[in-house]
């Protein structure tokens, strides 16, 4: 528990000075450099390049999660772990790239009447791609060998900072648009290549046999474990990317550009589960290795809490500021509140069942969660076909609001009807009060000027949510950090 408490806090902490870069960037510069097609252009390549690279990691994600444990031996170099790694993503990679190059002439023909700049840059999605793929592979590596912080450090901060200096760049006049597209490319290759140079320094980048390892039996596991893992692969990115695609297709580049700003607002929530997930994985996998109930169990209630906790805070932070955040940004952008208030309401559903995906996804049940995910996929797409020509971009907010909780609530009920295992007390319903109180209480003060409104309305949020928690004792893993503190200030 140590363990991915300590990283958790870490890794979220990089998270949050990565999302002060993020904002700067892509919530206050961006709209006011770039155009909404110029923006969308950035997020809508990612989103295919991110789709395309769960295809061609071919699932082995999920064997790294599953199976590790039985890989590691630093002595042996983890008996060919990385060597299989490589194999199996390049082999993708390549199956990948065949597949783009037949299609792409179709691509930019369907996308270049709404999306013309999407077409213009097109051939760049494949280079991307590799990059992602790359650093995929490396972060769950150095994962597995239980540093999930350095990966969230390097994605989170060091390439928002870098794409930060580009923008600059940009603005002053220094690059133009099509150097800017470039280099932000070629960007996505700087966190695998640190991490590299990191693994080598650690003797931890050794390429050793796997063959004599691998026993027929162990190779069915790996066959099995992949064509499952390609499926949760895509479910695990479907409602951060499939909607910006869609979104494109439906509404055009501009609308996918003011639908992605108003989604990284409501993202922000989920920057504490994902530091918790990259540390997760590695430790239930080994609790389940030895079978132990009972300390999975407090991983799942704890996390719950905790991830709820914060979301709620971070929530209500948000939807109380959210005059104040459309202050800020371009008229245009104004279209994009509800998405804010639906695509958060998603996240806190998410983060309120805590590591649930992935304890499921991580046990002996693996199959059906990749079943679940199945029906997540179908949700989504089906959700955002009816939904996105009738409510433009509210539309696929909503979607992601359907879709998340059917496949969070389907999730949860499956880890109680196979192990008994269940994350909610009466503490969470009264959380949720507690968030109700302060946001009534908060929108009692009046307007102020923008700075000042900013920092009262938050600062009350943060006192009155916090005396809450603390006078209810909702997180013992709270008072324990506050007891701590306590300490360092007495010495």
């Amino acid at each position: 528990m140590g363990i991915i408490q300590q990283q958790t806090i870490k890794g979220s902490a990089y998270s949050f000075v990565g999302v002060i870069l993020g904002f700067l960037n892509l919530a206050i510069l961006s709209p006011l450099i770039f155009t909404t097609d110029q923006i969308g252009l950035t997020q809508v390549m990612i989103a295919i390049a991110t789709i395309l690279s769960q295809v061609g990691s071919l699932g082995f994600n999920n064997v790294t999660n599953r199976l590790f444990p039985y890989f590691r031996s630093p002595r042996q170099g983890h008996r060919g772990y990385l060597s299989l790694a490589f194999l199996i993503t390049a082999t993708g990679f390549i199956l990948c790239l065949i597949g783009m190059v037949l299609y792409m002439p179709t691509f930019i023909e369907s996308n270049r009447e709404n999306s013309g700049l999407l077409s213009e840059y097109a051939w760049y999605i494949p280079v991307l791609l590799g990059f992602l793929m790359l650093f995929t592979l490396l972060d769950n590596y150095c994962k597995v060998l239980f540093n999930a912080v350095l990966g969230t450090f390097l994605h989170d901060f060091v390439l928002r900072l870098i794409i930060l200096l580009l923008v600059l760049s940009f603005y002053f006049g220094i690059i133009d648009f099509d150097t800017y597209v470039l280099l932000f490319v070629i960007s996505q290759a700087v966190p695998s290549l640190i991490i590299i140079i990191y693994l080598l320094y650690k003797g931890e980048f050794r390429f050793t046999g796997f063959r004599g390892f691998i026993t027929p039996d162990f190779a069915r596991q790996i066959v099995s474990l992949s064509l499952f893992g390609i499926i949760a692969g895509l479910s695990s990115i479907a409602l951060t990317t499939i909607d910006k695609y869609m979104v494109n297709h439906f509404e055009g580049l501009g609308d996918a550009g003011i639908y992605s700003i108003a989604v990284y607002f409501a993202t922000l929530i989920l920057i504490p589960a994902r530091s918790l997930g990259k540390i997760a994985v590695p430790v239930v996998s080994e609790l389940w290795k030895i079978n132990d109930l009972q300390i999975i169990q407090e991983v799942y209630y704890k996390s719950s809490i905790n991830q709820l906790l914060i979301g709620l805070l971070i929530f209500i932070g948000i939807i109380a500021n959210t005059n104040n955040i459309f202050r800020i940004l371009p008229p245009e952008y104004a279209k994009g509140e509800m998405v804010i208030v639906f695509f958060g309401l998603a996240n806190l559903i998410s983060a309120s069942a805590g590591a649930c995906k992935i304890i499921l996804s991580t046990s002996s049940h693996y199959k059906y969660h990749t079943y679940l995910m199945v029906v997540y996929i179908v949700v989504v797409i089906v959700s955002n076909l009816i939904l996105i020509p009738v409510m433009g971009i509210n539309g696929a907010a909503v979607a992601a609001l359907i879709s998340m909780f059917i496949y969070t609530a389907l999730t949860v009920m499956a880890l109680k009807r196979f192990y008994g295992l269940w994350p909610f007390l009466f503490k969470h319903f009264i959380a949720i009060i507690l968030t109700a109180v302060v946001y009534l209480l908060v929108g009692l003060i009046p307007e102020m000027g923008l700075i000042a409104d900013i920092a009262v309305r938050s600062m009350a949020i943060v006192i009155v949510f916090g005396a809450g928690v603390l006078v209810f004792n909702l997180s013992e893993d709270s008072k324990i950090m506050l007891n701590n503190l306590r300490k360092r200030r007495g010495n």
